[in-house]
């Protein structure tokens, strides 16, 4: 490379004649060649001394042979000579780059700091200068540029170097013979010779790039720290390569900021000479020494003082090479916990700081200070200290503050760490609002620190603590965990869950705790005030039930959704949150339904596996579960009368009772209140003593009587002619009818004249063409191989035997559920090569693989590695549960709009099937659950309160803060925060 172009920063000169020269638009080995003797004179500040030093420098440089170092591109190593005399190293550059280059290699640190003083140890180490090769050739002006540093210091550390030179000059002549036989390697070359080298440029800054540090990390001051920053530089990577030159020509940078500057690039690039030309030679560059390793680790601290650090964050932070293997790091973390640097709590690692009150009796401050500090920590006040001393409460408090300011001060230059333990707390204190006494029993902020903060003039924040529970950015978990439980303080732990001590949250824990079954509410008011006193609550008429709030407290749990409200003011605890509803709207084909009134007794009576599934165990129940879950947006125009009736758009019931009356009269009093409870589901009891009081005028010793009008034989006729449908509602003739003849008389269309004409007439519908209306269900659904069923499931909404045909054709597999409302005829998948013992085998394989009492889907046991022939058809997961769906040894249900199956005989909620999951991975955090659910199972979670709201009120335990489950409360205290063993 060219010497020239050498900035004069780096060839040894003094503080001064640089100064003088950078001023004079001297910069680089270049500008310098060129001057002598009287432009040297001509140089403001430059005295005799400086002059001479410059022309030795110039000679020495005029010496090299500059052209014959650069042929065809290719460095040659100049060969290195020592002066014979040691007492001329220092004036020689030559001399002075191999002491600096055999002390960076040997960090001959230790033996020199314990040559020092404690002070001038301390102002070293404070500002950035850790290694003997850094100071080793300093001036007394250039050391007493360090802040605080005095000239005994600075003498005492330059007579130390000088030593420390003489006591190594063997050691040190060998090491230049050494670099003289390296014949042309570039570890002849100085760090600074290589970084003009462009073939080393490239690797240079890899190796940085590899190694970076952040600019606010660096031991810089503020004022230079903030002007990088405000340029834009934000590692040492950015400038790395910029030269004195271009610092100065930043705006608001002056000579001591950009020295500080040009010092800390020096030291890295010294620091790092060896690993670098390593790096450059293509070896593999040694890991970094244990010391090192500490310090980097201690590092992590600096912007994150009290955070704990996990095993596998420290790797993550540190950014080691691969070959720093976990047990080595590890040993080190090790000993650091050994040499009580850090601590090791809940998997974390946490730094050990200094206690203020420990620091104050080491302090090398006076008595007095001492003593006033001490009894400030102690709360006694400033007035009291005072009158004690004979001096005013003012004189006292600039005492203490002066004295907090040099143990501050002290401790800074002796450890390099400005904080003190106490200042774990500053944050929380200075943010939100402590109550003393729970400040010290809950928190552990005792007064001793509660006067350390009046001290630092750290004053109490305002905040409402109950916005502390979310602070994770500025509060490590083990506070927040210590906040919550003091939130928590109020609350009673009940079968592992925390519950707030009032009325509605006291009632939903005492409902599910005593209420499995049906209780009256006036059993429960009983069982609620004994629930209380079981936990010692004292009497509060604002909790407990009093005669005054019993009306008001049964009106609120009527209304709950952890509760079904049934007849004669029963109740029974459901979890209605906890559930998916789908299947259940589906099997009871709700959305279909128009301008009619139901009793809920007719689905209970039609439905009883959905109902038995879903755990509705009478009329009542699900009609107050159907008030609770069906809103208009789910089904228009539902409402819900007086339990047990609901209703879907506009409806006469008297009408509805006549049309029954005129299709089947004569008719005795029982059938005909067989045939409405089989239409619209009412009570037997209702029906006859409430509903049929307005027909009394056609009900004759036993039997309903009314004239059925004949319908002349031209219309029948053309009727006949006109209805060529298998199927008809009555509603559908009479409309069909009103079209050929306007002026007829619609009572004309009534079983009489339509069994006329050959249909099997029912209570709303007639059919021709087969004997039974079950058999024309089933041809419906089997005379083709594949058929869309949900226009079906429309018409036929009010056609019992419909959905009944269609479960039991499942059942028997001679339909299948391809996809949702698509099935496809057995014929069909026979002749495809699928027949009933195929699918037999398929699900006594399925029963082989998962195991007992097992949650699964389809697309889990396929992800988890089960096989089979069946899967080569190439149908979708839907097809596959549903043939298990017809096994009985499996239960089913739609959660989270997938078929989840379990192996065994069991209620199925999405609740159970989450708490399987949550207890099976015993910790898991909410995101990983919603993920599971989706990417194993095949579910369709719309978001995280869809898993966490059907979760609560179990013993499954949610953590908010860091929003994970946990499978009991104990898990929870002995996990917490869980990470990588160490």
């Amino acid at each position: 490379m060219d010497i020239k172009t050498i900035p004069i920063d780096r060839i040894d000169l003094s503080v001064r004649s640089m100064n003088a020269l950078h001023r004079a638009g001297v910069h680089t080995v270049n500008d310098m060649l060129s001057l002598d003797e009287d432009s040297l004179s001509n140089i403001r500040n430059l005295g005799k001394k400086s002059i001479e030093e410059i022309l030795k420098k110039i000679e020495e440089y005029k010496k090299l042979d500059v052209s014959d170092r650069v042929a065809n591109g290719t460095e040659i190593t100049p060969v290195i000579v020592m002066p014979e005399n040691i007492d001329d190293w220092l004036e020689d550059g030559t001399a002075r780059n191999i002491i600096l280059k055999f002390f960076t290699e040997k960090e001959a640190d230790i033996s020199i700091m314990d040559m020092l003083s404690a002070k001038a140890y301390n102002l070293l180490i404070l500002n950035g200068y850790g290694y003997i090769y850094q100071i080793v050739l300093k001036t007394e002006d250039e050391l007493l540029q360090i802040p605080k540093m005095d000239a005994d210091s600075a003498n005492r550390i330059i007579k130390c170097c000088r030593f420390l030179v003489r006591d190594n000059e063997k050691d040190i002549l060998e090491y230049c013979d050494k670099k003289n036989k390296s014949d042309g390697d570039l570890g002849s070359y100085s760090i600074f010779d290589m970084m003009k080298i462009p073939e080393c440029q490239d690797a240079i800054i890899k190796y940085v790039k590899k190694h970076d540090i952040d600019i606010v990390k660096m031991n810089l001051s503020s004022r230079p720290r903030n002007q990088l920053s405000k340029k834009g530089y934000k590692l040492l990577s950015d400038i790395i390569f910029m030269n004195r030159s271009e610092f100065q020509n930043m705006s608001s940078m002056g000579k001591t900021s950009v020295d500080e500057i040009v010092n800390m690039i020096d030291g890295y690039l010294y620091e790092n000479e060896n690993r670098i030309l390593a790096f450059i030679n293509g070896e593999e560059v040694e890991a970094e020494d244990d010391s090192i390793i500490e310090d980097m680790i201690l590092s992590l601290y600096i912007k994150k003082p009290f955070y704990g650090f996990s095993f596998s964050e420290f790797k993550e932070e540190l950014k080691l090479q691969s070959r720093m293997t976990d047990d080595k790091l590890k040993k080190i973390i090790g000993r650091m916990i050994a040499d009580e640097k850090l601590e090791y709590v809940d998997y974390r690692c946490y730094r050990i700081y200094d206690k203020f009150k420990d620091y104050l009796s080491k302090s090398q401050m006076d008595d007095r200070s001492r003593e006033f500090i001490t009894k400030r920590l102690q709360g006694i006040t400033l007035e009291a200290i005072g009158n004690e001393h004979g001096i005013t409460r003012e004189r006292v408090r600039q005492i203490v503050k002066r004295g907090v300011e040099r143990i501050c001060n002290e401790h800074t230059i002796s450890t390099g760490v400005n904080i003190f333990d106490e200042d774990y707390y500053r944050y929380f204190y200075s943010t939100y609002y402590i109550d003393k006494e729970d400040g010290e029993r809950w928190f552990g902020i005792t007064p001793q620190i509660r006067n350390y903060m009046d001290m630092m003039d750290v004053k109490m924040g305002d905040e409402d603590l109950k916005n502390a529970i979310n602070d994770d950015k500025k509060l490590d978990v083990g506070l927040r965990l210590k906040i919550k439980n003091y939130l928590n303080r109020n609350k009673l732990f009940i079968d592992g869950i925390w519950v707030e001590k009032n009325r509605s949250e006291l009632e939903k824990a005492a409902v599910k705790k005593f209420c499995q079954n049906d209780v009256s509410f006036e059993e429960f008011s009983e069982i609620y005030n004994s629930f209380l006193e079981s936990f010692e609550i004292s009497y509060d008429e604002n909790i407990y039930y009093t005669d005054a709030v019993l009306r008001t407290r049964k009106n609120h749990l009527s209304e709950s959704r952890y509760l079904l409200w049934k007849q004669n003011e029963r109740i029974r605890y459901y979890d209605i949150d906890a559930r998916d509803y789908a299947e259940l709207i589906e099997a009871l084909n709700l959305k279909a339904y128009k301008n009619i009134e139901l009793s809920t007794l007719k689905f209970v009576e039609e439905n009883p596996e959905v109902l038995k599934k879903y755990d509705i165990r009478d009329q009542y129940e699900l009609h107050n579960l159907l008030r609770k879950i069906v809103n208009d947006e789910l089904i228009p125009d539902f409402h819900c009368g007086r339990m047990p009736v609901i209703s879907f758009g506009t409806f006469n019931r008297d009408e509805a009772i006549l049309e029954l009356l005129i299709e089947n009269a004569p008719i005795s009093l029982n059938d005909l209140c067989e045939i409405i409870h089989k239409g619209y589901g009412y009570d037997y009891g209702v029906i006859q003593g409430t509903y049929l009081k307005a027909f009394s005028e056609y009900y004759h010793q036993g039997i309903y009587s009314i004239d059925q009008k004949v319908m002349p034989e031209g219309n029948k006729r053309i009727l006949r002619n006109l209805l060529t449908e298998d199927f008809y509602y009555l509603d559908e003739i009479r409309e069909i009818y009103k079209s050929a003849f306007p002026n007829a008389d619609l009572e004309e269309i009534n079983p009489y004249n339509l069994k006329n004409m050959g249909f099997i007439v029912m209570r709303k519908y007639a059919i021709q063409n087969y004997s039974s209306l079950e058999r024309y269900c089933e041809h419906i659904l089997t005379c083709d191989d594949i058929i869309d069923i949900t226009e079906y499931r429309k018409r036929f909404v009010y056609v019992q035997a419909f959905s009944q045909r269609l479960t039991k054709l499942k059942k028997n597999l001679s339909v299948i559920e391809f996809e949702q409302n698509k099935i496809i005829n057995i014929r069909k998948l026979e002749a495809g090569g699928i027949t009933r013992d195929h699918i037999q085998n398929f699900c006594d394989a399925v029963y082989e693989w998962v195991d007992d009492d097992r949650y699964f889907s389809i697309k889990q046991i396929r992800s988890d590695g089960f096989e089979s022939d069946m899967f080569d058809y190439g149908f979708s997961d839907w097809f596959y549960s549903n043939l298990l769906v017809s096994d009985e040894r499996f239960s089913y249900g739609m959660l989270f709009g997938n078929l989840i199956l379990y192996k065994g005989v069991k209620d199925i909620t999405i609740k159970s099937f989450e708490m399987s999951l949550i207890k099976e991975a015993g910790v898991i955090d909410v995101y990983d659950l919603m993920n599971e659910l989706a990417e194993v199972y095949g579910c369709n979670v719309k978001g995280k309160s869809d898993v966490v709201n059907k979760i609560c009120d179990t013993e499954i335990f949610y953590d908010d803060i860091l929003e994970r489950f946990y499978a009991n409360i104990d898990v929870f205290y002995m996990e917490l925060d869980q990470a990588g063993d160490i």
